[in-house]
């Protein structure tokens, strides 16, 4: 079959890209407000794209129900930092708890059960149960619209990472097998590593 996008909704075109281009890594995302309230929320719009500078891009969509923005854009555009917590397996349900659509002012640390830390350059706390959390400075917010469904591009400067050492292997580096990361799919659909599908394929030797 073929799908035609300008043919179909919002919420058909959501379905079909989330389900297609997959699985996605999960930030979540710690921002601050301006009078100090702290919100938490995830987001499978997320990768990292450059090494020097470090720079990841997470983009929260305007609800597809009825165009409205998420908290965490608004917060940025009072305090442009934000703390990003990777998502492992035991971590999945409070995750998932985060999501639900809270009052401006709530903070789903309290209402998911994670526990705050504070970081040490910015101002929004990361989260004490990722085994993996990043300090961040917003380089630039982009809007692609004004849309139900569209997107605004985060682009973060990685300042500070913290790393739990039970994940380093004997060289010091992250050892993917000690690490049950959660990635999402489609629809209510998730995935996560594990040892026995893991596999190495190691690059070509090719040089010109």
């Amino acid at each position: 079959m073929t799908i035609d996008f300008s043919a179909i909704s919002t919420a058909e075109k959501a379905n079909w890209l989330n389900s297609a281009v997959a699985p996605r890594p999960i930030a979540l995302a710690s921002t601050i407000s301006k009078n100090g309230e702290v919100n938490l929320s995830p987001f499978s719009f997320f990768n990292v794209f450059s090494s020097n500078p470090p720079i990841v891009i997470l983009a929260p969509n305007r609800r597809v129900r009825d165009g409205t923005r998420k908290h965490t854009i608004m917060n940025l555009e009072e305090v442009p930092e934000l703390a990003i917590s990777i998502v492992d397996l035991s971590m999945v349900e409070k995750v998932n708890q985060s999501s639900a659509e809270y009052a401006r002012g709530v903070n789903e640390f309290h209402e998911a059960g994670f526990t705050e830390v504070p970081s040490q350059s910015i101002r929004p706390p990361f989260v004490k149960e990722s085994r993996i959390s990043m300090e961040c400075r917003v380089i630039e917010l982009k809007s692609l619209g004004d849309n139900a469904g569209a997107g605004t591009l985060v682009i973060a400067e990685v300042k500070l990472m913290h790393v739990d050492d039970g994940l380093l292997d004997q060289n010091g580096v992250i050892d993917p097998e000690r690490f049950q990361q959660v990635a999402r799919l489609g629809q209510d659909w998730y995935t996560h590593t594990d040892p026995s599908v893991l596999f190495k394929l190691p690059k070509p030797d090719i040089h010109f």
